[in-house]
């Protein structure tokens, strides 16, 4: 559900003009829905003000100036009216539209997927730039013909660290010691354990080395390299599932968009 808010702290922006209560912001737009018969309801994701909901009017009309610039997954810059409920999109300008990501039906699946998880996961009005530019750049490199599932791991990463979700990948989240090669698990509670500790965990998950030593190296901020290696698909698959179930304990939702982009890569 989309939550309406005045954003009163807009006044005290830099970037806010106090005569016009005029305001711009540069965001990423996360998800749109029809308001009335003209209007739209467009979530954004900004840099200057985290997660915002705004309202965009008469932009479902043939000929509204600025219903082409509100694509999902286009970075744009914003130019908003404050107003008592929700602020008004008055100017909005492209800035990048990944164009090559949106010929590509894996890629633009797993965009979808990271607006998704970046809507659920962040409240409104809270800015993290680390966010902002987790997203970006992740949406620039799924323009570039990369391996979606490398990006995909990366920004889950990414985005758990960001939000302090991320989970321990290095010693036992139980006991504390590091780990030793052999059957340690991954407990959706705390992250890798112990083969001593597992049977106690909650809620734990196998993890083969290989599997681990991926959501290192990742997590190492390693992904351009791995990007430039053929890692294989068993081990790939291992990782993504794990993070996939982790994020779905957190956020008590399943992803549509990521059921599809699993269907895409069985094809």
């Amino acid at each position: 559900m989309t939550t309406h808010t005045t954003n009163d702290d807009v006044e005290d922006s830099p970037r806010a003009d106090h005569r016009t209560r005029l305001y711009n912001a540069r965001g990423i737009i996360l998800r749109r829905r029809d308001l009335g018969e003209a209007d739209r309801i467009v979530t954004v994701y900004t840099n200057e003000f985290g997660k915002r909901s705004l309202a965009a009017r008469g932009s479902r009309k043939t000929t509204s100036r600025i219903a082409g610039q509100l694509e999902p997954f286009s970075l744009v810059q914003l130019f908003v009216a404050r107003t008592r409920g929700l602020h008004i999109i008055s100017q909005v300008q492209a800035v990048e539209v990944f164009q090559r990501m949106r010929a590509n039906e894996v890629a633009i699946t797993v965009a979808g997927m990271f607006a998704e998880l970046v809507d659920w996961m962040t409240p409104e009005d809270q800015p993290n730039s680390g966010v902002f530019d987790l997203l970006q750049a992740s949406l620039t490199l799924l323009d570039s013909d990369r391996d979606p599932g490398l990006i995909t791991i990366a920004f889950e990463i990414g985005l758990l660290r960001h939000l302090g979700y991320r989970p321990e990948l290095y010693r036992c989240g139980v006991c504390g010691n590091e780990l030793q090669p052999g059957e340690n698990g991954f407990s959706l509670e705390t992250g890798v354990v112990c083969l001593n500790c597992r049977s106690n965990a909650p809620s734990v998950l196998p993890i083969t080395l290989d599997a681990l030593k991926l959501l290192r190296a990742i997590d190492r901020g390693q992904l351009s390299a791995l990007l430039d290696l053929k890692i294989n698909p068993t081990v790939l698959t291992e990782a993504d599932s794990i993070l996939t179930v982790y994020i779905q304990r957190i956020t008590g939702k399943e992803s549509r968009a990521r059921q599809v982009f699993r269907d895409l890569r069985l094809q």
